[in-house]
């Protein structure tokens, strides 16, 4: 089995709710198996170290504020691994182009893996700023895709 085809079924198997997976092709043998969930540590209160009393401080101005957070970038991500497509077919046009207005819930792209097409539909509103991967190349989940405005 190929790294791109390995890599695409446990983005896969990530999402969804199987415990184990077991696939044998040409001789070869691949099992996947879900982790137990950790327990969360909880300490006694005791145990916790005693508060410090924080010195008084000036509330910071809003000119202040406004610096200290930068503005969120609108980004629209790859929901798995796999090749990117822009367009619906080799000579279609594309989804969209750089200055078009998505809303909410628009397709603008496919991602395959494993030879299947998952449509990348953007769950922001804005306008197209730029497109960051280029049509066929292999992305990964949570990978930008493109900057809106």
């Amino acid at each position: 089995m190929d790294t791109q085809a390995l890599k695409a079924l446990i983005d896969l198997f990530g999402r969804a709710p199987l415990r184990e997976l077991e696939i044998s092709e040409s001789g070869q043998t691949v099992k996947i198996t879900r982790a137990e969930q950790a327990q969360a540590l909880t300490l006694p209160a005791s145990s916790l170290p005693a508060a410090i009393p924080a010195a008084p401080t000036t509330p910071p101005s809003p000119t202040e504020q406004a610096e200290a957070v930068p503005p969120q970038e609108k980004l629209v991500t790859a929901p798995m691994y796999g090749t990117l497509h822009l367009s619906p077919a080799p000579d279609a046009p594309p989804f969209v182009a750089v200055g078009d207005a998505l809303h909410a819930g628009q397709q603008v792209g496919l991602i395959e893996a494993m030879k299947v097409f998952t449509p990348i539909k953007t769950e922001i509103a804005g306008r197209v700023e730029a497109i960051l991967v280029p049509d066929g190349s292999e992305v990964e989940a949570h990978q930008p895709l493109m900057r809106l405005s």
